[in-house]
């Protein structure tokens, strides 16, 4: 064959080795189906590749020996069986190799009754290394005795003089197979493992490397009990030294290898020691855990499998998990976001050690990594893991749960394990210090607990929560300033907050970070700072708020005692950047609390499920909708799991999640989950106790719903309630909410009145460009519409949709509004007989949306900005066109806002 085309074949034929089996001939009739020869060529050595087994996991010499075993099978089958070797009769073939195969057999003397394995090799490759290698394993064998390694009985020659050993016979399945039928979790897969390890580091005292341990090494027979099987390609670390068996022995044997399991060192023929082996055991247990190869999941080529194991570096098994099918996860007896946690930090380390690149780095011995997986289950520090303070409380805390208060477990933990782990350094004392201050404000908490709901109220009287609280910050602010006085004095601000007790809550926060200033505690410090901050930020002082976030994180050390305290400053500055209308930072904010809360040892479903409350909210600032949605679910479902599904926390969650789906266009849905809210707040069957900000929300989505007396009514109420506590926020979006409303009633001086009123309270209160300032453009659009003063109205929209542009350029807020604003300028368009810029205005707010919307989704404002388009094709005299666009309205509005409003009668008008 000519050089070029020898070469043309060969890149062929390694470009198919690297697909599927299954997508080979695609590859080949999409590379050249011009030359039908050369296609013939290239697939002739790909069969020829295929019998003759791939070079990695068959070497030469074995797979000859396959294809000769593989035609003598049939006739071995029927002429062995029933065969009496030494005291043994075969019964069937269990099991067959390239070099040899495996019968299942019985003892037939009479002396006692049991079943055996009997391996014999091959005839047809019985040369002297072949022979030298099956010798060497049953001298291994006779070596070991362990509980947990298959026992070898008897040894020996047959008449014809093919070699054979006798071995216990294991009737089970392999190690992953039985975990995963018997759904073992993760601790009891370890329980199970531990086994495995007991048995290497048996042979390892014994100079013995295994050298193939894989799943199919590992079988767990029906009574649960490990055996570790095939010596075959064990090596005797002695023989190094002794010079026994020849190099050709070593040489062949090392390049017989399963590559799955294989160390670097194997792939490179270096030195095999029995770090080797702690390799494949790392692997095993990577596998038993995740379900997947550190690979990753799915076949790989040999090529693959080389540069994964020599060149990459395995993703940690609990980010692994993160691509596993839900059934794995079942597999382990949990969810795949409970296995992930579980994975998280000490399993994540214990692997990584084991299965590092260059020996040294990997567990001094299989003792070694068997006592990391058994301080793990005892819930001890681990030696795989750097050591810290609160890596060690942490580790402190699992064993003693029972004995730690349940109000402050992370608190008490600290100071409870101080006494066991000082050592002799200043940092050490300094976080002694850290714990016991922590005690003595746990101490305090519940003391002063204890007194407000028994000693403080007269027996048997009853009281409200904000009675409580009221009493609580009358006694503290009469006590001597100390930590444990701001720390409550915080707790009560934050109370009052979540009452929409804004007044209170400013003064009471305002008096803890004062106190905080003469505090040296850097956690009491930001806390003070960043807790102050929200409700400076509930009161629209957002440039000060801002400030005080900064100086709060700026307070903070980065090491892990204080990771609580930075999450919640990063929570509480992400309120602050919302509500100044910096969307992007309070994504990264809340990202960052996210990313630090599984970084911590005080990661739990508690604060997992509020971090995924807050990020949900940013990502819904932000427009990013379907991350919002997500977070929303995850939350929903962490709050269900505890038990929380009446609380204060369903409230916020049940009503931020309604807002996400009214800015996707879902009013019909968001009024279900509001219905929700306001049954869980109510007081019987009243509704004074409904906060104000659900009372507005809920009054919006009634306006969208065209339930205009409901709306007018909530937001009435909403505005009264906002006024009375100092919610300045509602205050002014309830002003916001009746001037449209007083816009749906077409009453226009009205609502300019309610605008009048709103508008210089958001100049005094929000920054320049605030996205805020647009919604207040926006309706002075429509209300100059209603007064059919156009040219006011097309300034009033054009200034709106350029406060949009510029904020979301600068990484704000309010890109979510831009397409209900082409929508509503294509609505002006069309009232000035601009047919044809309408139907261009209606054209984007349908090319905004529609990326955004996936088949099954249904969105009012794509049903709205259809119905726009649809209009103004019917002033175009487009009547086919327009019937099109009016049923795709038609689709989007019946199931989003109701068959029965007038929007949708319109479109069911426009597209008969």
């Amino acid at each position: 064959m000519e050089i070029n085309r020898w070469k043309l074949v060969d890149d062929l034929l390694q470009s198919a080795l690297e697909l599927a089996p299954e997508h080979r001939d695609e590859f080949l009739q999409n590379s050249c189906a011009a030359n039908p020869e050369l296609i013939d060529e290239v697939k002739s050595l790909l069969t020829s590749h295929r019998r003759a087994g791939d070079f990695l996991e068959t070497p030469a010499v074995e797979s000859a020996a396959r294809a000769i075993a593989a035609e003598a099978e049939p006739i071995l089958s029927e002429s062995l069986v029933g065969q009496v070797i030494s005291h043994y009769r075969l019964l069937k073939m269990i099991g067959r190799g390239g070099m040899g195969s495996v019968w299942l057999a019985e003892r037939c003397d009479g002396r006692f009754e049991r079943k055996v394995a009997v391996k014999f090799i091959h005839l047809a490759v019985l040369d002297q290394a072949s022979a030298e290698r099956f010798k060497r394993e049953g001298a291994i064998l006779g070596k070991l005795a362990h509980p947990q390694i298959a026992e070898l009985i008897d040894a020996g020659l047959t008449s014809i003089g093919e070699p054979f050993i006798v071995l216990e016979y294991v009737e089970g399945l392999a190690i992953d197979a039985y975990c995963d039928e018997n759904k073992l979790s993760i601790d009891d897969r370890i329980h199970l493992y531990l086994d495995v390890l007991s048995a290497v580091a048996h042979a390892h005292s014994n100079l013995i490397v295994h050298r193939d341990i894989k799943p199919s090494n590992v079988f767990v027979s029906n009574h649960g009990q490990v055996k570790l099987l095939d010596f075959g390609i064990a090596k005797v670390l002695a023989d190094e030294n002794s010079g026994e068996f020849s190099t050709d022995l070593t040489l062949e044997g090392g390049a017989i290898l399963t590559p799955r399991f294989a160390a670097p060192e194997q792939v490179s023929q270096s030195t095999i020691t029995t770090a080797t082996d702690i390799y494949a055991l790392g692997v095993l247990l990577y596998l038993l855990l995740t379900g997947q190869h550190p690979a990753g999941p799915g076949t790989h080529s040999p090529a693959q499998l080389i540069r994964s194991i020599v060149e990459q570096e395995p993703p940690r098994p609990s980010e692994a998990i993160l691509s596993a099918a839900a059934q794995v996860a079942a597999n382990r007896g949990a969810t795949p976001e409970m296995l992930r946690r579980q994975l998280r930090g000490d399993l994540d380390s214990i692997i990584a050690k084991a299965v590092k690149k260059n020996p040294v780095e990997r567990y001094s011995s299989v003792s070694a990594f068997a006592d990391d997986l058994t301080r793990y289950l005892e819930h001890k520090p681990i030696l795989a893991r750097p050591d810290s303070f609160g890596y060690r409380m942490a580790k402190f805390v699992r064993r003693n749960r029972v004995a730690v208060a349940i109000a402050a477990v992370a608190f008490i933990a600290l100071a409870a394990g101080v006494v066991d782990i000082v050592i002799q350094d200043r940092r050490a004392r300094a976080e002694r210090d850290f714990a016991l201050s922590q005690l003595v404000r746990v101490q305090q908490h519940d003391e002063f607990l204890d007194f407000l709901l028994s000693d403080a109220a007269p027996s048997g009287k009853p009281f409200t929560v904000n009675n409580l609280l009221d009493r609580a910050r009358h006694i503290l602010e009469k006590q001597k300033a100390s930590s444990g006085q701001i720390d409550l004095l915080e707790w009560i601000g934050e109370d009052y907050i979540a009452q929409d007790q804004q007044a209170q809550a400013h003064s009471v926060l305002e008096h803890a970070y004062q106190l905080s200033r003469q505090s040296t505690d850097l956690s009491l410090r930001a806390s003070g700072s960043c807790t102050f901050a929200v409700a400076l930020a509930r009161d629209e002082d957002l440039r000060r708020a801002e400030a005080l976030i900064q100086e709060g994180l700026h307070e903070l050390p980065g090491d892990p005692q204080y990771a609580l305290t930075r999450i919640e400053c990063l929570r509480q500055g992400a309120e602050v950047a919302q509500q100044r209308g910096e969307s992007s930072e309070a994504v990264h904010r809340m990202e960052e609390a996210q990313r630090i809360l599984r970084a911590s040892p005080f990661d739990t479903n508690e604060i997992e499920m509020g971090t995924s409350l807050d990020l949900a909210s940013a990502y819904s600032d932000a427009g990013q909708d379907r991350n919002a949605l997500s977070q929303f679910q995850r939350a929903g479902a962490l709050m269900s799991s505890l038990g929380r599904d009446d609380t204060e926390t369903a409230v916020a969650l049940y009503n931020n999640w309604a807002v996400e789906l009214e800015q996707v266009g879902r009013p019909l849905d968001a009024e279900k989950i509001y219905r929700r809210v306001i049954d869980i707040s109510r007081d019987n069957s009243s509704e004074e106790s409904v906060s104000s900000m659900v009372l507005i929300n809920f009054a919006r989505v009634q306006r969208h719903l065209d339930h205009l007396a409901q709306a007018t009514d909530y937001a009435q109420r909403a505005y009264e309630k906002a006024v009375k506590t100092g919610d300045e926020l509602v205050v002014n979006q309830s002003l916001i909410e009746r001037s449209r409303i007083y816009l749906a009633e077409h009453n226009p001086s009205n609502a300019e009145a309610m605008l009048a009123q709103v508008e210089p309270r958001l100049r005094k209160m929000l920054p320049p460009g605030h996205y805020g300032f647009a919604a207040v453009a926006s309706d002075r659009a429509l209300i100059s519409m209603e007064n059919h003063d156009l040219p006011s109205a097309y300034k009033f929209m054009d200034e709106a949709i350029a406060i949009i542009q510029v904020a979301v350029k600068a990484g704000g807020q309010g890109g979510f509004s831009l397409p209900d604003l082409y929508t509503e300028r294509s609505v002006i368009d069309l009232a000035a007989g601009r047919a044809e810029q309408a139907e261009a205005d209606a054209g984007r707010a349908v090319a905004a949306l529609q990326p955004n919307q996936s088949p099954d989704d249904i969105s009012s404002k794509l049903g709205l900005a259809y119905l726009a388009e649809a209009r103004a094709l019917t002033a175009e005299g487009r009547s086919a066109p327009a019937r099109a666009a009016a049923l795709h309205a038609l689709g989007q509005l019946q199931g989003s806002i109701g068959p029965d409003h007038p929007d949708t009668q319109s479109a069911r008008e426009i597209a008969r």
